[in-house]
C-alpha cells in the first residue's frame, strides 16, 4: 500500500488524507496540538459550541466543496451578517444602501444611493479604494466616509498599518455594496455544521487508513536535506503534504516571514443574547477589533446564558499562533525563495495558509487540498511524482 506524510491535522490536512485513505494510501499525519481540526477546533462549555481561534464561517460558491464536506456532517442554512458601530449606531457591514440610510439624513441618502447606481450600473460591489476615484463628488465624499470609518482604524488594529502600507490585495477587500444586501457572504453555499467542526474533522478523519498523532512535532523527526525528506533518521521516497509555516521547514534561514496572531478573551453572561448579531466589528474605539456571540452560531442555542468573544490582534511572535500572512511585494519575495529553496525536493507538497503564504478561506483551502489530493491518486496511476 502507499504511504503519504502529512504534517497538520487542521482542514486541509484531513481533507487530502480523507481523499487519499479512500484510495487506498497508508496516511500518516502529525500533528503539533493536542487536537484535530488546527483553527477550526470547537467545544462544547454549557451547551454552548466554543470557536477556540475564533468564529468559522462556512461559505463557498463551489458545489464540489459544498457536496465533499456533506459526507461528513448534518448542516444547517446560516447567513452571517455583520454590525459596525459607526458614530454611535450599529450599522450593517459591509456599508450598503441601508447603512447609507442610517447615517445620512434622507437627501443624502437618496441623491448617493443614484449616484452610485448610475456610477456602477453593472457592479453589485465596488472597493471603496475604487470608490475614491470617482469623478462624481458626492460618491468621492461617501468614499472617504467609509475610509475613515469603516476601514482605516479597524485596518490600524488588524495589521499594524495604515491602509496606504498593505498590499492592494488586501484593501480591495473591503467593498461598498450597492443594494440593500446585508449579508455578509453573497455565496451560493452558506451553512454550518450541525455539531460544529470537531465533530466534523473527526468523523472525516475516521478511516482505517488513517493514523493521527498528536502532539508530535513533526520536524523533530523530519528533516529536508540535499533534495531529500528524512523521517526518523531514514529516507522516505513517499509524499509529503506540509501544510506549517514554510519557513520552519527550511530552518528560518533567509529568516522570518511576517504574520499577524490573534488574543481571544471570553466574557461569560447570564442572558439569553448579548448582541443583535453574532459579529460586531468596533473600528473606531477599543483595542479590540470585533465581538462574537458564539451560541448564536448554534440552530438551537440555549436560553439564559452567553459567551462573547473579544478579538485582539497582535503581533506575530514564536509562542503565538500564526493566523493571517502579512501581504506585500518584499513578503512575497521572501517566501519565492523558500519555495524555490524546496522545490527540487519532488515529493514534497506545500498546501494551505501557512505553507503557501496566501490568504485562502475555508473553501478555497478544502478545494486546493482535495485537488492536491487526486493530483497524488492521478501521479500514481500515471508512474509520474514530480512537481509541487
Amino acid at each position: 500500500m502507499k504511504q503519504v506524510l502529512i504534517v497538520g491535522a487542521g482542514i486541509s490536512g484531513i481533507t487530502a488524507g480523507r481523499i487519499l485513505a479512500e484510495n487506498n494510501y497508508q496516511v500518516t499525519i502529525l500533528e503539533k496540538r493536542d487536537h484535530i481540526g488546527g483553527n477550526v477546533y470547537d467545544y462544547y462549555e454549557d451547551n454552548i459550541l466554543i470557536h477556540k481561534y475564533g468564529p468559522h464561517l462556512f461559505h463557498t460558491r463551489l458545489p464540489q466543496v459544498a457536496e465533499f464536506i456533506k459526507q461528513f456532517s448534518e448542516f444547517f442554512p446560516y447567513e452571517h451578517r455583520v454590525l459596525g458601530e459607526i458614530q454611535g449606531k450599529l450599522v450593517p457591514i459591509p456599508f450598503n444602501f441601508k447603512s447609507i440610510d442610517m447615517l445620512f439624513n434622507i437627501e443624502e441618502a437618496t441623491h448617493l444611493k443614484q449616484a452610485l447606481k448610475q456610477a456602477y450600473p453593472e457592479k453589485e460591489s465596488v472597493p471603496v479604494m475604487e470608490l475614491r476615484k470617482s469623478k462624481d463628488k458626492k460618491v468621492q465624499e461617501l468614499a472617504e466616509f467609509v475610509y475613515q470609518n469603516v476601514f482605516y482604524g479597524y485596518t490600524k488594529k488588524q495589521w499594524g498599518k495604515s491602509p496606504e502600507e498593505m498590499d492592494s490585495s488586501v484593501m480591495a477587500r473591503v467593498p461598498v455594496r450597492l443594494s440593500y444586501d446585508d449579508r455578509y457572504f453573497t455565496d451560493e453555499f452558506q451553512i454550518m455544521p450541525l455539531l460544529g467542526y470537531t465533530e466534523l474533522i473527526t468523523t472525516m478523519a475516521e478511516h482505517k487508513n488513517i493514523s493521527i498523532r498528536y502532539q508530535c512535532d513533526a520536524l523533530s523527526h523530519l528533516v529536508v536535506e540535499k533534495e531529500k525528506i528524512y523521517f526518523d533518521g531514514e529516507e522516505w521516497k513517499e509524499p509529503v503534504i506540509y501544510t506549517g509555516c514554510i519557513e520552519e521547514l527550511s530552518g528560518r534561514c533567509f529568516g522570518n516571514l511576517p504574520y499577524r496572531s490573534l488574543i481571544f478573551e471570553l466574557e461569560h453572561k447570564n442572558v439569553t443574547q448579548a448582541q443583535p448579531v453574532v459579529q460586531v466589528n468596533y473600528p473606531n474605539q477599543y483595542l479590540y477589533t470585533r465581538t462574537s456571540e458564539f451560541k448564536l452560531l448554534q440552530k438551537e442555542p440555549v436560553k439564559d446564558k452567553t459567551v462573547l468573544v473579544y478579538e485582539y490582534p497582535v503581533p506575530c511572535t514564536e509562542t503565538r499562533i500564526p493566523y493571517y500572512p502579512v501581504e506585500s511585494e518584499e513578503n512575497r519575495t521572501l517566501y519565492k525563495k523558500y519555495k524555490e529553496l524546496l522545490e527540487p525536493v519532488k515529493n514534497l507538497y506545500l498546501l494551505g495558509r501557512l505553507a503557501e503564504y496566501q490568504y485562502y478561506n475555508m473553501d478555497i483551502t478544502i478545494y486546493q487540498a482535495m485537488n492536491l489530493a487526486y493530483k497524488l491518486i492521478g501521479e500514481e496511476k500515471n508512474g509520474d511524482n514530480k512537481g509541487k
